[in-house]
């Protein structure tokens, strides 16, 4: 019954648990967005920024305030303690904003961010028509395909990018203002008090109920230009005569780019944060086909380009490829040890019901399957109990081969002589998983869910063991057991039997060769290095661009189409998407200096890499450097879509790796980090060096001469509403189309705004009727101010963002750190200098490692304890572990080029669970038959000899279990193979030398008068 619930409860659980490719990463985060158009950084971090960060101050668990303030916009993201409400979170700060409002300037509103994680980039489409233009795609963006977007379940928001707002414009004429007297305040203000509609109440008639309603909009241009505005002579002065009405649009803050399409619209989706991608994007999908059958016009359609659930199945193929060669070459190793296809099929029947069990587990707690929660299950792990046991009844019933004997008697004592040592010996296992959920941050996110299916799948399969195996034994052994010779192992055997008496005979040179072996291994450590991660590969590129910081919007417009046009010649590019500046609603606090990338690519089975010359992702990456070296100036980064967001928010800058240097003035911060950019440029490893340059925007300063306007009457107020409406441009009402609102905006003919001396002959009224043109009453000269400015935790800073390339990470900062020190002692009181992103994540993840490692051992070793009730034996046991696991592991490091990361050290937790699973075999026989009356060397020598089949069998099923994935290439394999190598290889050295080790040392420590237990 038992085993009946748990294939049916477990299937069900596994048809119903969702699937990703990865958790999210990212903390719980608030973003706080502000738009004040026309606006410099300077006055939006005066203004806006800073009493929206005052305010914030205190916030109850919050852990980090970063903010951006740069032309127009103003963006405060607030990070919270891992484990925080997301709802908490967003109700903490929306109490506060109230309080903000008061002291911000007038019409400035901040708004709350939609609630989503920045790995919830899932989707991304773009717009396509064969004759409509970008604004009116973008029309059909905003206000029909993102309201539909948003309907489905879970999706947090629909970020439109490309194309532009439409706008209806006033465009002014400055001689015929003149020529009738008309100020640019006197034109917004009757705009705006001539488009309403109002309620007069009701009235009865004829038995009948009426609505009174005062029809006033404005409907279409026609209407705009009738508004009066003033008068001359009698004569009523209409828009229309003092300009031209059109229908333009709004100043663009941004361009999207697909393919050959050099203006296009595109969608972003962005999941809810905690939804299930699998489950969203299942609606997103139907939504896009609803969209493009019933809902847009037939030449509109909606295209995707980037699906995550294209990702989700790339790693779930890699997942289910190398869990079913794990599992063919565990049965392999089970047929070939027991020679006995009943046996083998025994064990292997652990394998799913235990993951059965797991996944009801996993799906009760809402935990879903992704890369590492279900690809990183090593089968032979699982499986070691069941070996022991099935292997135990085996040999007993063989040993009874042609004699009368009571088959459950039998089976009951030889499941009896191992169930404490398999039961301790799992324990020790799930001992070396439990220190996991000590860590936080990004590697506890990532590496929790591994730990709950390992442990839950190891206390599954300890049930099986002690239940349902000893049932199936006496099925499919009830015909007895007949023991076939095993050549191969019986030749591997009488080896080991010559050299173990050998080692036996001369225990101080076996442990001196062995101390010499494992001190040479660790000579390597310094030589391995240490990164955070490894990254997740994604299948696609994300290339970012940095141009010059003060380029315009038009120069920077002709350098997005000549790279994706490059980019599409390459064979196994499918598609090219580039973002130049920012959204319209302000999510991605940028400018036209950055120029972002999406490449999506061809599966690594397809014929276009094995064809060409280039055969790897890292190749593409170096071969797309080399040709982007025809533009000189600009820099390159190179990343995926997800990734590239969620090192944005680890960082609070457009890249992973990055030193900030704090402090209040902005021109100290900004040589100090060209001083950090030229010595880390000499530094090997450091590459793609930036200086997040914030100073040098060239400006038109119109500063007030209040001597001046005091001769005429004029107040500031007046001024700046000039140089806002006449140039800027200004809002003065809306125009309502149906479900649609456009901003009717006036402003200045481009022709009499594009230059200083036409912007100094603006002309201001005067409370006595005259028009003084602006150079009369403001000094207008050009200057330079801040592009952006950063800020984190109430503290201005510059960021210089690097890469590191064919080093590790934690040498390169490192040499790095030492390249610098005398500019970090230099700095004055006030200033300071920190690492940040992916290396300060290292850095706390190191520190936690410190703290879990030693209580993994701690925790096994009182197992051990509760096991022998002595400390001699777990001692030993501890001893040999230590001697002979690391070898294969750090050996395998060091050839394979990979690092010490948080994926590697967990596999070294893991694995010290499993190597003393072996030595509790051996270690438990010995004390046995020491206890039915053998010498120690006899009971050592015998017991080795015995438990060699058994020990040979657990760490071969564990190492084979996981070396597909040691092995594997595939997309999303990068995170699970340091953890896969680390096992794989230290259980072979630990195979080679823990046989003859263990042994040496029992016998060297063991005594008559031991307490024994088995």
């Amino acid at each position: 019954m038992l085993t009946a619930f748990i294939a049916f409860g477990g299937a069900v659980a596994f048809q119903r648990m969702p699937v990703d490719a990865y958790p999210d990463l990212s903390p719980p985060m608030v973003e706080l967005i502000t738009q004040w158009p026309g606006h410099a950084a300077e006055e939006i971090e005066r203004l806006v920024t800073l009493p929206i960060e005052v305010e914030m101050n205190g916030v109850p668990k919050m852990e980090v305030q970063r903010s951006i303030s740069l032309y127009g916009l103003s963006d405060v993201r607030l990070t919270f303690d891992e484990g925080t409400d997301d709802y908490f979170a967003r109700q903490v700060v929306f109490e506060r904003l109230s309080d903000v409002q008061s002291n911000l300037p007038s019409g400035v509103q901040p708004s709350m961010a939609p609630l989503f994680s920045p790995s919830g980039l899932v989707y991304r489409y773009v717009l396509e028509s064969p004759d409509r233009s970008p604004q009116e795609l973008k029309t059909f963006e905003d206000w029909v395909i993102a309201r539909q977007y948003k309907q489905v379940q879970g999706v947090a928001d629909d970020s439109g990018f490309g194309g532009t707002v439409m706008q209806y414009q006033v465009l002014l004429d400055p001689a015929r203002l003149y020529g009738y007297h008309i100020t640019v305040p006197q034109v917004v203000q009757q705009l705006s008090v001539n488009n309403a509609n109002t309620g007069g109440g009701f009235y009865s008639q004829g038995g009948q109920f009426y609505y009174v309603r005062g029809l006033g909009l404005v409907k279409d241009t026609a209407d705009i230009g009738s508004v009066i505005i003033g008068s001359q002579n009698g004569v009523p002065v209409r828009v229309r005569d003092v300009g031209e009405v059109t229908i333009g649009h709004a100043p663009r803050l941004g361009q999207f780019g697909f393919n050959k399409n050099d203006d296009s619209v595109e969608g972003v989706i962005l999941m809810r944060r905690g939804e299930q991608t699998q489950t969203v994007l299942q609606g997103v999908e139907a939504k896009t086909k609803e969209l493009n059958e019933h809902i847009l016009p037939q030449d509109v359609k909606v295209r995707p380009f980037y699906d995550r659930s294209d990702l989700v199945h790339l790693t779930t193929d890699t997942v289910e490829a190398n869990l079913l060669r794990g599992m063919v070459l565990v049965l392999i190793v089970l047929i070939f040890f027991l020679v006995s296809f009943r046996a083998a099929v025994i064990v292997a029947m652990t394998i799913p019901l235990a993951l059965l069990f797991s996944f009801i587990f996993l799906h009760a707690h809402d935990v879903a399957a992704n890369l590492l929660s279900i690809g990183a299950i090593d089968f032979g792990i699982i499986i070691d109990g069941t070996l022991v046991m099935v292997e135990n009844v085996y040999r007993e019933l063989g040993l009874r081969e042609g004699q009368q004997y009571n088959l459950h008697e039998v089976i009951l004592s030889a499941a009896k002589d191992v169930d404490r040592p398999i039961f301790y010996s799992v324990a020790v296992i799930i001992a070396g998983y439990i220190p996991i959920y000590a860590l936080s941050g990004p590697s506890g996110k990532l590496f929790h869910p591994m730990a709950d299916t390992m442990s839950v799948a190891l206390v599954g399969a300890l049930i099986l063991t002690l239940t349902f195996v000893p049932v199936m034994c006496s099925y499919l052994f009830k015909m007895g057991v007949r023991e076939r010779v095993n050549k191969p192992f019986e030749w591997v055997k009488g080896k080991y039997a010559g050299e173990l008496t050998w080692c036996l005979d001369h225990p101080k040179i076996t442990m001196l060769v062995a101390t010499a072996i494992f001190a040479a291994t660790l000579l390597l450590v310094p030589f391995i290095g240490g990164e955070f991660m490894p990254h997740l590969d994604e299948g696609a590129l994300w290339i970012r661009a940095t141009l010059p910081y003060t380029i315009s919007y038009e120069e920077a417009a002709k350098f997005s189409p000549q790279v994706r046009n490059l980019l599409m010649k390459y064979p196994m590019v499918t598609e090219v998407g580039s973002e130049l500046g920012r959204p319209d609603d302000g999510t991605d606090p940028t400018g036209f200096f950055n120029d972002e990338f999406y490449v999506g690519l061809k599966p690594y089975r397809d014929r276009s890499w094995a064809s060409g010359p280039l055969h790897s992702k890292p190749e593409l990456i170096a071969d797309v450097q080399q040709q982007l070296t025809a533009f000189p100036g600009v820099i390159f980064n190179y990343t995926q879509p997800a990734e590239d967001a969620v090192d944005e928010a680890l960082t609070g800058l457009k890249s992973a790796l990055a030193v900030k240097i704090y402090g209040g003035d902005l021109n100290v911060l900004q040589d100090k980090a060209l001083e950090i950019k030229r010595r880390l440029s000499k530094v090997p490893g450091f590459t793609e060096l930036t200086v997040v340059r914030e100073l040098g925007q060239p400006s038109l300063l119109v500063e007030v001469n209040r001597e001046k306007i005091a001769r005429y009457g004029v107040n500031v107020a007046d001024v700046e509403g000039i140089v806002q409406a006449a140039v800027g441009g200004q809002a003065a009402t809306q125009v309502i189309q149906g479900e649609k609102l456009f901003d009717l905006v006036v402003r200045m003919k481009p022709e009499f705004r594009e230059s200083a001396q036409e912007i100094a002959n603006l002309l201001v009224g005067t409370p006595t009727g005259q028009q003084i043109p602006l150079s009369q009453l403001a000094d207008i000269r050009e200057g330079n101010g801040a592009s952006f400015i950063y800020r984190e935790n109430n503290s201005r800073y510059i960021g210089v963002q690097y890469s590191i390339e064919g080093r590790d990470l934690q040498r390169a900062v490192e040499d790095g750190q030492r390249a610098i020190a005398d500019v970090e002692k230099s700095l004055a009181p006030g200033y300071r200098l920190a690492w940040g992103g992916e290396y300060s994540e290292f850095i706390e993840a190191k520190r936690q490692m410190l703290i879990i490692g030693p209580l993994a051992v701690l925790l096994i070793f009182l197992i051990l304890f509760a096991l022998y009730g002595n400390f001699k034996f777990p001692v030993t046991i501890a001893l040999g572990v230590v001697m002979t696991e690391p070898v294969g592991a750090l050996i395998a490091l060091k050839l394979t080029h990979t690092a010490f990361s948080v994926s590697s050290v967990l596999g070294l937790l893991a694995l010290m669970g499993v190597s003393v699973e072996t030595a509790v075999i051996l270690v438990s026989y010995i004390n046995k038959l020491r206890l039915e009356g053998k010498e120690i060397r006899t009971a050592t020598r015998e017991a080795s000899l015995l438990r060699l089949r058994p020990i040979m069998m657990t760490a071969l099923v564990a190492c084979l279990g996981l070396l597909p994935a040691a092995l594997s290439t595939g997309i999303g394999s990068d995170t699970q193979k340091p953890f896969a190598i680390v096992i794989v290889a230290g259980l072979l050295s630990r195979l080679f030398l823990g046989f003859f080790v263990n042994p040496v040392l029992y016998e060297l420590v063991a005594r008559d008068g031991d307490v024994l237990q088995v």
